[in-house]
């Protein structure tokens, strides 16, 4: 099994995200997480399909992280194809691992920590999946340097996350309310591809693609955004309570991306990455 090292380490950047606050919001959301996850669902059986797909693996995958693992949903799908294999799960939110817990599954360990401040010791990995939990690197540069680091010699990883675009519909409509940030904000995909560059993978592989989510009303949009967690933005106290007035305007500015049937669309820029050490 992979063997962990302490979890302070030298030379991080100070975080500018928020991360207790992070953690607070997908814990309030783990119990009900798996009723709204359909995109993130969607997305990881994508992602899960790549790795499930890539044969050419000339060892045997014994030692898998599942980074940022929420319900365990994947993890769960990760122990059926890689049976003999260990997986730990790693999360921000204790909470999230004691939904995994509840899953039963077998050689699994549970490992509560940050994905900016990995615990994992230098070549110790085989293979780690992570979907859709990135976007929430305080620095994506020192987050996969270290994912380099914990991997052994020809060991992949293999990442979902989102990329600026991302809830377009809902930022603009939210300029019919105020000026404050509302949604939080992607990094582009050149600035994805400059950061692998800075990393000493020995192959890279990207794509991308565009989803749409459809909604009947702007509280079906903030409704599904806070069962999956993503409702906190960084740096700002978002509202704790949408009064009619505030819904009313959103549903004003949501009028440009209505579709034929009377439907909020939502999109969301999804970016696939798989990179061998």
């Amino acid at each position: 099994m992979p063997t962990l090292m302490p979890t302070q380490m030298k030379n991080i950047p100070t975080q500018s995200i928020n991360k207790q606050a992070v953690a607070e919001s997908f814990s309030k959301a783990a119990k009900h997480y798996d009723h709204f996850a359909q995109l993130q669902r969607d997305v990881g059986d994508q992602l899960l399909n790549m790795v499930i797909k890539d044969e050419s693996h000339s060892f045997a995958i014994n030692d898998i992280v599942d980074l940022g693992c929420g319900t365990g949903y994947f993890t769960e799908k990760l122990s059926s194809h890689f049976c003999h294999s260990n997986i730990t799960c790693f999360d921000l939110s204790a909470t999230m691992l004691d939904q995994v817990k509840k899953r039963h599954i077998n050689n699994v360990t549970f490992q509560q920590g940050d994905i900016d401040n990995l615990p994992f010791h230098e070549n110790s990995l085989d293979l780690i999946y992570s979907n859709l939990v990135v976007q929430w690197s305080d620095n994506l540069e020192v987050c996969l340097q270290q994912v380099h680091k914990s991997l052994k010699a020809e060991g992949r990883c293999y990442f979902s996350t989102l990329l600026n675009g991302t809830l377009d519909e809902l930022t603009q409509a939210w300029k019919q309310v105020d000026q404050n940030p509302h949604t939080n904000s992607f990094l582009s995909l050149k600035h994805i591809k400059e950061t692998l560059a800075k990393v000493p993978f020995s192959q890279v592989n990207i794509t991308t693609e565009r989803r749409v989510l459809y909604y009947e009303n702007v509280i079906e949009v903030m409704r599904a955004l806070k069962g999956v967690g993503a409702n906190h933005v960084h740096g700002h106290h978002s509202l704790q309570r949408l009064g009619r007035q505030i819904l009313k305007q959103l549903q004003a500015g949501y009028q440009p991306f209505i579709d034929e049937q009377g439907r909020l669309k939502l999109t969301y820029q999804v970016c696939y990455i798989e990179a061998t050490k």
